[in-house]
């Protein structure tokens, strides 16, 4: 045995047991897969593990591409997989699904580079469970199996929370996730009989459709979380002070803040269905708290007239609509509406009905699921099909149509608050198309809502703090199907996010955020890690802290879940920091004895007087920033990066918007150094494409270099190491070629870029700041 070559080594043992939950080396026994020797070793794919986080069960498998075909498994087994198809472990646990493949230097794996954003919990090719919509099971049927639409040769079941596995054998996969992406994987029927495919599909049908939420793995993932979020940056709206200071900085002085628990009732009877109110809410000074709370149990979730927004005189106000078994009489809606037009000097008061206007969480749902088919086509033939009708189709999911009504009426709303009139958003509950309309017509007036820090804020306010149903709306419960009930699922925040996307169109140098950040928002809906978009309400996060010792982990703290380099992309080098935005330097010192300059006099003596009881008199907000969008639907574009970016038929390779985005952003990385060189006249560190256009040959630094004070920071200059070779310096087209291509749907589709040469731009774009530029870390910290 010691002299048998090293190929010739193989185990020849044939087992005929089922292997346990999470035993993969179960799977190192089957030597009946007829694989090359370099794919022998599949029980070595291990996934890569959180802390608690369990194998429920795994298996040998093939990955296809999301628009391929999988029609060359044979019955014999002898030819399966093809140039298509990667080969790995695919792993089911209790918090994602995970496909580890051998064949790491396969485009198709996304691993021949790292050109592409890096999750610090999953994985290229992992899904957490939550955004697991549906799973299609192909059985196997006839002497071949072929899962293309529409030939006889294959049964095909959909497995979600309603329908079980199917009883015959399982030979493909089609994973429907929530976010666009479709994996396909396959499984080869071994000579022991093992049913790989029914393996994955019932831990699949046990673990994704989860019928309570203390289920999912947040509960079970306990690590102790160490915030690194800065204070300034992100209201919580998680205390009445955060309100308070909305409230002055909006100058709306006719309105109160109310917090739950200091109102004995509410405590008494939280756990009742009575009232449901949140933790801290605004109404008018006028209306005691007493009055208040016999006014709301008429309207829906005992939402009355919530203050959300103040611009002048006029204020932003959502309600919900009165009970059915109140709308006959009317009194009631009628007094709440009286006593928020007393809080407008001008007595003006504007209701915008938002059932009859908008469509309802049905239609959303609807139109997402027809958006979503037209966008993740399962085969070459349905995508030709599609292509050719492509805009018909579009217009039928209606959902640009929705996009374009949500847009409409907000413009409508900021317009009636910049007459000076108070305008109230109604809705059946006001928790749905109430947030969408609400956030979007801030964001229309006010620029603070157009960085990251006011986007976060906005949405923590609107979203978070007034409790939109995130669990039942994204379908992180499946509970079983009632006859009675329609269906509550509906993507009314990714319909918000589509909405912000068409204005970032409109007006690119108006957002601090890009369509990268966006994205990333809405795959972060299915981290159960982070709580921020996981509850109905507060109560019920408060509830799990209580008695399941909850870790809480905002969404915002991007650090935990991305590194530097995939940060820097969720800023807009396109954004124009206007002046009264632009921080102070923090290195300005005034020292003893020195002669101070008229502009910080003024300055000085202005804090020194502050007062925040005239403060409150007046609005901080600027007038003359705000947006007028388009809202036409011939004006409207699909959110390409958010929908197709899981399509490599559709990738433009080394082109579309990302080139121009990392174009800008090393032309932005050029003018910092140009200014900083005039500043300093230090003119050895000027650009590279300086000394490209003028042939002049460039200095070389010395290797050693001081640190050097700018600005009060710390810098050091980079080392060039010597030229040897006396080469003549590259021309501009030579330098053009040195871009990493990297693809349109970057940095989320497979290409091929050059990852040093990118991280170089991004490090030099920020290692030179002007003063205030949005490349500061934190702002995106």
């Amino acid at each position: 045995m010691a002299s048998m070559p090293d190929h010739r080594k193989r185990n020849t043992f044939t087992s005929y047991v089922a292997p346990a939950p999470g035993d993969v080396s179960a799977i190192a026994l089957e030597d009946e897969w007829c694989l090359p020797s370099d794919t022998r070793d599949v029980h070595l794919a291990k996934p890569r593990l959180l802390n608690k986080e369990l194998i429920v069960v795994s298996a040998p498998a093939y990955m296809y591409s999301a628009i391929s075909t999988i029609d060359n498994i044979l019955e014999n087994g002898t030819t399966f997989g093809g140039k298509e198809a990667v080969f790995g472990l695919l792993t089911v646990t209790n918090f994602k699904l995970a496909f580890v493949p051998l064949q790491r230097d396969n485009p198709l794996c996304g691993l021949a580079s790292t050109c592409y954003q890096e999750h610090l919990f999953l994985q290229r090719n992992d899904v957490t469970l939550n955004n697991i919509d549906h799973v299609i099971q192909c059985a196997e049927s006839g002497r071949a199996v072929n899962v293309l639409p529409g030939n006889a040769g294959r049964r095909k079941k959909r497995l979600d929370a309603q329908q079980k596995v199917l009883n015959h054998r399982i030979a493909a996969l089609h994973v429907v996730c929530k976010n666009f992406r479709l994996f396909k994987f396959a499984f080869q029927l071994t000579k022991g009989g093992r049913d790989w495919g029914k393996l994955i599909a019932a831990a699949l049908a046990r673990f994704v459709y989860p019928k309570c939420h203390d289920l999912s793995f947040a509960y079970r993932y306990q690590e102790p979380y160490y915030p690194t979020i800065s204070k300034p940056g992100v209201s919580m709206y998680a205390s009445k002070n955060d309100w308070a200071r909305e409230l002055i900085r909006c100058g709306s002085n006719n309105w109160q803040v109310i917090s739950s628990e200091t109102i004995p009732i509410l405590q008494q009877q939280r756990h009742s269905s009575k009232y449901t109110f949140p933790p801290h809410f605004v109404i008018p000074k006028a209306c005691t708290v007493e009055r208040f709370l016999d006014l709301s149990r008429a309207f829906c979730d005992s939402r009355a007239a919530f203050w959300v927004y103040g611009y002048g005189n006029a204020s932003l106000v959502r309600l919900a609509e009165l009970k059915p078994t109140a709308q006959q009489d009317t009194t009631v809606e009628n007094v709440m509406l009286e006593l928020v037009r007393a809080c407008n000097e001008r007595k003006m008061l504007h209701l915008l009905q938002l059932t009859d206007r908008l469509p309802n969480i049905h239609d959303v749902q609807k139109a997402y699921h027809k958006l979503r088919r037209l966008c993740a086509p399962e085969s070459p033939s349905e995508f030709v099909m599609e292509d050719a009708k492509f805009l018909t189709l579009l217009e039928k999911t209606n959902w640009l149509f929705y996009v374009s009504l949500c847009l409409r009426y907000s413009c409508e709303a900021a317009d009636t608050l910049r007459d000076g009139t108070t305008c109230v958003l109604q809705e059946t509950n006001g928790r749905d198309l109430c947030c969408v309309i609400s956030a979007l017509t801030q964001i229309i007036l006010d620029p603070l809502y157009r960085t990251i820090d006011g986007f976060q804020s906005l949405i923590q306010k609107e979203w978070i703090a007034l409790e939109h149903p995130f669990q039942r709306r994204l379908g992180h419960i499946r509970p079983a199907a009632d006859s009675n009930g329609p269906d509550e699922e509906s993507p009314v925040f990714l319909l918000f996010l589509d909405c912000v996307w068409q204005l970032l169109q409109q007006y690119p140098d108006e957002f601090e955020f890009s369509q990268t950040y966006l994205v990333t928002l809405w795959d972060a809906c299915f981290m159960p890690l982070f709580d921020t978009f996981q509850f109905d309400c507060n109560a019920d996060r408060m509830k799990a802290v209580q008695d399941s010792h909850l870790v809480l982990r905002p969404v915002w703290d991007w650090s935990e879940q991305f590194s530097e380099k995939d940060k820097f992309f969720f800023t807009n080098p396109f954004y124009q920091r206007q002046r009264q935005e632009i921080p102070c330097r923090r290195s300005i010192a005034i020292p003893a004895g020195a002669i101070m300059l008229p502009g910080l006099a003024k300055t000085s003596a202005h804090r020194a007087t502050f007062n925040p009881h005239n403060f409150i008199q007046q609005s901080s907000i600027p007038k003359d920033r705000y947006l007028e969008p388009q809202h036409r639907m011939s004006v409207l574009g699909i959110w390409e990066q958010c929908y197709y970016r899981w399509m490599p038929i559709l990738e433009i390779k080394g082109g579309g918007f990302p080139q121009i985005d990392l174009f800008h952003r090393l032309l932005l990385s050029n003018i910092n150094k140009l200014q900083r060189s005039l500043e300093l006249q230090d003119f050895e560190d000027l650009p590279d494409v300086y000394y490209e256009l003028t042939r002049e040959p460039k200095p070389s630094l010395q290797t050693h270099t001081t640190p050097e004070l700018i600005d009060g920071v710390e810098r050091r200059r980079k080392s060039l190491p010597p030229n040897p070779t006396g080469q003549k310096p590259q021309t501009p087209e030579c330098a053009m070629n040195l871009m990493p291509e990297i693809s349109s749907f970057f940095p989320f589709g497979v290409n091929g870029g050059e990852t040093q040469q990118l991280n170089d731009i991004l490090i030099s774009s920020n290692e030179f700041l002007l003063e205030g530029s949005i490349m500061d870390r934190l702002s995106i910290a």
